[in-house]
């Protein structure tokens, strides 16, 4: 059973056609927020959203004083059929483009990405809209997703085309409907816009090469370059865990081609140092900072993005220096970036919080478990030094002062355990550090 969230001010096409139906809750939704990557809104302005609605291609020719903007806001549906043309022998889909598209016509299985408006006729507002949630739709045809006279319909589109579809009751919501909401035996019509389309078999041919031709950079181009709309796709629903799995199968793909000439490796370069930094953003998003370090060192030509990116990871991971390295590289390309100012701002902010907590761990430095007062001293800022982790959005894990003694180093992990850190010992070139770390959550 589907379950619909009156906040999202909408349910899916997919959710009224689902053989188990639909459940109505009161939620709140969640708001979540892409920093450098990936935006999941694509927002129209008012007058590009009433350029949507406009439909004074359907009003008749008059010598009339100036028009008035039609709409589909209580408009008859016979006045729209006039000048429609039908896209099925038996008139049961019929289309208009507002605005042509590009390019070839979107192919069967395609995963596509729609913005629509959903109307019956003569009612005052949509019953469906992607406009309600802010969101396109991201989709695959050939998966009854939707009804069967819109599939019919936006398989006949280009890419960027905007068409009004008048659909049939037999090809959308039929006899019964889906009371109150959806009224019984009634025709509809959708406004689309295909923002883009990934080819599946496009994407899906690599698979068929042969070892020649995957070490061909000509033929890998244009499977991998879907392979990174399909990797977007799945970054801006959040999905990061399936983008990265895109990813990699594009840096595998990359990294198996024989390169000809200069020219060649010049365009690889590019790829791989788009891919591995769009890998990294997803794993930052998943707090898996040292997996985004490896990803940022293997970009073959860093930018402002990769360098912030690593930054990122690095603060998150303690390594105040080398995180101020990296955004300050950013910061050198993009000096105007706010986001990559903050990030500066807020590495300096950490290191200089951690310094003082560490010189206070040092002035509380006891030799001897008799001295009672630096003992408590000293497990008040090692309690401050937890603390600090936990409250902390940008850091997940932080490093002992190294040269403590194993009492102090005792304080300090039982205070660790009561607020619920890890201990964590790297060994990293013959070199012992301990860290105090979050648990994943």
């Amino acid at each position: 059973m589907t379950n619909w969230d009156r906040s999202l001010g909408g349910f899916k096409i997919s959710d009224l056609i689902s053989d188990n139906g639909v459940t109505f809750e009161i939620g709140e939704e969640i708001e979540e927020e892409e920093e450098i990557g990936f935006s999941p809104h694509v927002h129209f302005s008012n007058e590009e959203m009433l350029n949507m609605l406009n439909m004074n291609e359907f009003e008749d020719e008059t010598e009339d004083n100036e028009k008035e903007i039609m709409s589909l806001y209580g408009m008859s549906f016979s006045k729209l059929k006039a000048k429609m043309t039908s896209i099925t022998p038996d008139k049961k889909v019929m289309k208009f483009v507002k605005q042509k598209g590009i390019g070839e016509v979107v192919p069967c299985n395609a995963q596509i990405t729609i913005h629509y408006i959903g109307y019956f006729e003569y009612r005052d507002e949509p019953f469906d809209s992607t406009y309600s949630t802010g969101n396109p739709r991201t989709l695959r045809l050939g998966q009854s997703c939707i009804i069967s006279g819109l599939e019919i319909g936006i398989s006949t589109m280009q890419k960027h085309e905007i068409a009004v579809f008048l659909i049939h009751p037999d090809l959308a919501y039929k006899a019964f409907g889906c009371p109150p909401r959806i009224p019984p035996n009634e025709e509809v019509v959708f406004v689309v816009q295909l923002l883009d389309y990934v080819d599946d078999g496009c994407a899906s041919m690599y698979n068929d090469f042969d070892l020649e031709e995957k070490q061909s950079f000509e033929n890998v181009l244009k499977p991998v370059s879907h392979m990174f709309v399909s990797a977007k796709n799945h970054a801006t629903k959040y999905n990061h865990k399936l983008a990265i799995r895109e990813y990699r199968k594009i840096i595998d793909c990359l990294e198996t081609i024989r390169l000809k000439d200069n020219a060649e490796e010049e365009k690889m370069k590019k790829y791989l140092s788009r891919a591995y930094t769009n890998l990294a953003i997803c794993h930052n998003h998943l707090n898996e900072s040292r997996k985004a370090c490896i990803a940022c060192r293997k970009v073959p030509i860093p930018t402002a993005k990769s360098y912030f990116n690593f930054g990122k990871a690095l603060l998150n991971l303690g390594e105040y220096d080398a995180a101020m390295k990296e955004l300050q590289n950013a910061h050198a390309l993009e000096p105007r970036d706010e986001v990559i100012k903050k990030a500066i701002q807020t590495a300096n902010a950490k290191q200089r919080e951690y310094l003082e907590i560490e010189k206070r761990l040092w002035k509380n430095c006891f030799k001897s478990k008799e001295d009672k007062t630096k003992i408590t001293e000293f497990r008040k800022a090692a309690r401050d030094l937890c603390e600090t982790i936990i409250n902390s959005d940008d850091i997940t894990r932080q490093s002992l002062p190294e040269g403590l003694t194993k009492e102090e180093e005792e304080i300090v992990r039982e205070e660790a355990a009561i607020l619920g850190l890890n201990i964590v010992i790297s060994n990293r070139y013959g070199k012992e550090t301990v860290y105090l770390q979050k648990n994943k959550s």
